[in-house]
């Protein structure tokens, strides 16, 4: 009876791990990554992070051609049929060899290895993954993608203690963690994908999986060293986006990325950090059209004139594979200097504005104010003025009334 039992047991043990298996090789065909690609990894420019010449072969069979991943999904059917059992199956000499399963498993857990790195902090707990379903919208000319995911309704809340977002456990006092900061080093090993450091400057950053992804392999770039999410992007963080993104599209990947400057633009940390997702080969709908617009003057900002917001846009020229840390530089930051520029500067107004006595901290300011006009910049701060229309409104339900008595 014993003996029974633990036959009973390896076999749905045996059973679980080949469907999960199967499901991680699924997923390993669509989002391709060798796991030991850090290990002798170097930094090169342009191209980020680079895997060890020495893996080359890992790279052509798991990220090039998904061999690994669809030998162990066959592997994985394959022990499922011999341990569910298919009829065919059923007491033959495959059916009762356990040397045979004993291989297979081996071969199995094998494959799996090579390719778990998003897989493993979403089954650790450590990384929360929000399915979402994405519907297309025609507007403009083009296609606008518009994510659903309800799930974000139910999403955990960020609580302060240590281990949460990409943080590992550590001691705090009190003080500490009031300023709980999530992208501050050390990090949780499952959401840890790298380090880099720019050459040319000196900073260091940190490669961390998104903790609540909608997304898969949605990835972040933070500061090692605390830096405000309000301040604008620097050199460096330019050029080790683009090389990030460089070297995505060498492992045939197409990413977006992204800086939310701010809460107002959507940052819900105040840590500096630059997102990336993947997108489609033709890159996301605003690309699209930035793409398909004609030029008169190369080198200089122009904006998409059929979209309604406020819009400035700058055509990259191209990039040499042997640009230098510095030309990449002047390459990147000029553009988005003069962007930059185009956005003008920002005035607070607080309720005295409305008063009519407004303060600004420079001349500058001041003389930005008056060539603006002040209702311009109060009817922009507040909204526009429909007291005419309420008062009549007013007085209409004030004569309903009287005539009703």
């Amino acid at each position: 009876m014993g003996k029974l039992i633990w036959h009973e047991l390896s076999r749905y043990i045996s059973l679980t791990a080949s469907v999960y298996a199967v499901w991680a090789s699924f997923w390993g065909l669509f989002f391709r990554k060798f796991f030991w690609d850090f290990i002798g990894g170097i930094l090169r420019s342009p191209g980020g992070l680079q895997p060890s010449p020495k893996f080359a072969l890992f790279i052509n069979v798991i990220v090039k051609y998904p061999i690994v991943q669809i030998g162990t999904m066959a592997l994985g059917f394959t022990i499922i049929a011999l341990e569910y059992p298919i009829p065919i199956l059923k007491g033959t000499a495959i059916f009762r060899s356990i040397a045979l399963r004993v291989v297979l498993l081996i071969m199995q857990a094998a494959g799996t290895v090579l390719f778990y790195q998003f897989e493993a902090a979403q089954s650790s707990g450590d990384l929360f993954f929000f399915p979402s379903e994405v519907s297309k919208h025609e507007e403009l000319g083009t296609e606008w993608e518009i994510r659903v995911c309800t799930a974000l309704q139910k999403k955990p809340a960020v609580s302060p203690p240590a281990g949460e977002a990409g943080i590992a456990p550590s001691d705090q006092s009190d003080e500490t963690s009031k300023k709980y900061d999530p992208f501050a080093p050390p990090y949780v090993p499952n959401l840890h994908v790298g380090d880099l450091r720019d050459e040319s400057s000196g900073t260091e950053y940190g490669v961390l999986l998104n903790k609540y992804s909608v997304v898969p392999h949605h990835f972040l770039l933070v500061t090692k060293e605390f830096m405000p999410q309000n301040s604008p992007l620097l050199p460096h963080d330019l050029v080790q986006t683009y090389l990030l993104l460089l070297a995505a599209r060498k492992a045939r990947k197409n990413y977006f990325a992204f800086y939310n400057c701010g809460s107002n633009s959507g940052a819900s940390q105040s840590h500096k950090h630059i997102q990336f997702i993947e997108v489609e080969d033709d890159g996301p709908p605003i690309e699209r059209l930035a793409k398909a617009a004609n030029l008169e003057v190369s080198g200089k900002p122009f904006s998409l004139s059929s979209v309604g917001y406020a819009n400035h846009v700058y055509r990259l020229p191209t990039l040499s594979n042997g640009a230098s840390p510095e030309q990449l530089e002047q390459a990147l930051f000029l553009p988005f200097l003069s962007l930059l520029d185009l956005l003008g500067a920002t005035l607070s107004v607080n309720s005295l504005g409305f008063a009519g006595m407004l303060m600004v901290k420079s001349d500058t300011e001041c003389q930005a104010l008056e060539q603006e006009k002040i209702e311009t910049v109060l009817r922009g701060v507040g909204v526009e003025s429909v007291h005419e229309l309420q008062v009549a409104g007013t007085s209409m339900e004030a004569m309903d009334e009287t005539s009703a008595r």
